[in-house]
C-alpha cells in the first residue's frame, strides 16, 4: 500500500484525535494487546504512540481496578 505524505498526515492527525472517545477505544485496545502478552514498546509501536501514554493508560486501569493487575 503506498501513502502520500498529505495521506499519512491525515490519518496520523485521526488517529490523534483528542476527543474522549477517540482516546477511551485507543486505550482499551492498548491495554487488550497488553492482557495478549505483548509489550508496552511493542504495542507503543503498532499504535504510533509513546511508551509513556501506553504505560500510563496501565497505571490508569491498574488503579481503576487493582484484581486486573
Amino acid at each position: 500500500m503506498f501513502l502520500t505524505e498529505n495521506d499519512r498526515e491525515t490519518l496520523l492527525t485521526a488517529l490523534n484525535a483528542k476527543n474522549s472517545e477517540v482516546v477511551q477505544a485507543r486505550m482499551a485496545n492498548a491495554l487488550l494487546l497488553l492482557a495478549d502478552g505483548l509489550s508496552i514498546e511493542d504495542v507503543a509501536g503498532l499504535m504510533y504512540l509513546d511508551e509513556a501514554s501506553v504505560a500510563g493508560w496501565v497505571s490508569v486501569f491498574s488503579n481503576r481496578n487493582p484484581q486486573g493487575n
